[in-house]
């Protein structure tokens, strides 16, 4: 055997090194690492020597303004996420025979508050109008239920993640162009879209929006162009047709 080392392969160890003498039969275990992993951050990046001129489809709010927005669109992802539990748990409940006696109704609490976590909104000028187009993506979940409530929340699952893109109209007012709830038994009917960048994917000096998407089936990518009303898909890696 060679005595020189070959790249990507180890020495092969002596018996002493192995523990075989010296009544040593203790077993060789790998280490691993105790620290965390950390998070995968996807870049996109597109290669065309006759596109376009590079520029950012950042959007630049004016002063204190973001904040009111990033609130508008958590009141609406909110409205969003319990319109699609409550359309689940309406899934889930076998309809009943009315009752043949007269029964109290009690009057129904205040739906469930969600809680929002790892909150990111990202505004883009996609169009050059300096119109912005607003991304918010969210995991959620709710409180433990209490008897009475307005919903009738499953028993699981309990754990949400939320896409919610919009516009502003000429009102100043959000416009919706796509909701997205999904939960991790219903990605068949649901994909996540987990937002990566705007890029000018055509050339056309317009952004689009380049999506990470996560089915039942397997993770691929997405590119869709926002309409004035709606996300239009032009590229799908999981679903191409």
């Amino acid at each position: 055997m060679p005595d020189y080392e070959v790249p990507g392969y180890g020495k092969p160890k002596s018996g002493k090194d192995l523990g075989s003498s010296g009544g040593d039969n203790s077993t060789v275990k790998p280490s691993v690492s105790s620290a965390p992993m950390e998070p995968v951050e996807l870049v996109p990046a597109i290669s065309d020597a006759d596109g376009p001129e590079l520029r950012s489809f950042a959007y630049e709010w004016d002063q204190g303004a973001e904040d009111d927005r990033r609130k508008q669109m958590l009141d609406l992802a909110k409205a969003q996420l319990l319109a699609y539990i409550d359309a689940r748990a309406k899934g889930q409940i076998p309809a009943k025979a009315a009752p043949s006696h007269p029964t109290v109704r009690k009057p129904a609490s205040k739906a469930p508050v969600p809680v929002f976590e790892n909150v990111q909104m990202r505004t883009f000028d996609l169009w050059g109008s300096n119109q912005p187009v607003l991304v918010l993506s969210a995991d959620a979940h709710l409180p433990p239920p209490t008897s009475g409530g307005a919903i009738d929340v499953p028993a699981a699952p309990r754990q949400y993640k939320i896409m919610l893109v919009t516009r502003t109209d000429i009102y100043g007012n959000l416009h919706k162009l796509y909701s997205g709830v999904t939960d991790r038994f219903h990605l068949d009917v649901n994909p996540q879209l987990d937002l990566i960048d705007a890029v000018d994917a055509d050339g056309d000096g317009r952004g689009e929006l380049l999506f990470h998407k996560i089915t039942d089936t397997g993770n691929g990518y997405a590119i869709y162009k926002a309409t004035a009303d709606t996300l239009w898909k032009m590229f799908d890696t999981v679903n191409p047709d």
